[in-house]
């Protein structure tokens, strides 16, 4: 009886989609590390695909897939990319830090590192909105002929600012003033009958 052919088994097909994934993953996540705020979404993109890449780069050395460089390139990109969104979340949370630290703090003015005197002097009947770190948009109405005045305490200065406008303009009245005062020193003075703007920026 005639033996059939030795028929040779067929080669195993790489396994190359761990480090396929991988590098598409990091270069994903290495753009959108770039990007504030929407860098965000780069976290798991980058964290996963290194995981892949280096999943497929194992794979790649014992001979079983045969995208290495690709693997690699999907190590590096990943791991820059993560390098990045690192730095972006100590910048942000150095950023918050001191917008909390340049907001009034709610105790005596007084006990602060730095005092910051707002005054404002009406011409006629004015919204009064200031603005002082995180404590923003804070209006009331001023009467005519009247004085404003509010001290605030921060430990670190921020962003500051005053603006005086009139309920309704009344050309013969006069102007709207305004001022900022640190530690004793003015910083801003501004007077006007449409709108008085004062700001600092700290420093």
């Amino acid at each position: 009886m005639t033996q059939p052919p030795y028929a040779p088994p067929a080669p195993a097909q790489p396994k190359n989609g761990l480090g396929t994934a991988g590098f598409v993953l990091g270069l994903i996540g290495l753009v959108f590390a770039f990007i504030p705020i929407v860098g965000v979404v780069a976290w798991p993109l980058v964290i996963i695909g290194l995981i892949l890449s280096l999943v497929g780069l194992s794979r790649a050395t014992k001979g079983a897939a045969t995208n290495k460089g690709l693997a690699i390139a999907g190590v590096v990109c990943s791991a820059v990319g993560l390098v990045i969104c690192i730095l972006w979340t100590a910048v942000f949370g150095a950023a918050v830090d001191k917008v909390n630290d340049s907001t009034p703090t709610s105790g005596d003015p007084a006990a602060a590192a730095h005092q910051i005197l707002l005054e404002v002097t009406t011409g006629q009947r004015s919204n009064l909105s200031w603005t002082s770190g995180l404590s923003v948009n804070n209006q009331e109405i001023v009467e005519a002929g009247q004085t404003w005045s509010k001290t605030l305490g921060v430990e670190d200065l921020g962003f500051t600012s005053i603006t005086v406008t009139p309920v309704t303009t009344d050309i013969n009245a006069q102007p709207n003033s305004c001022k900022i005062t640190v530690d004793g020193k003015p910083v801003a003075e501004n007077s006007n009958l449409v709108a008085a703007i004062c700001s600092y920026t700290g420093g």
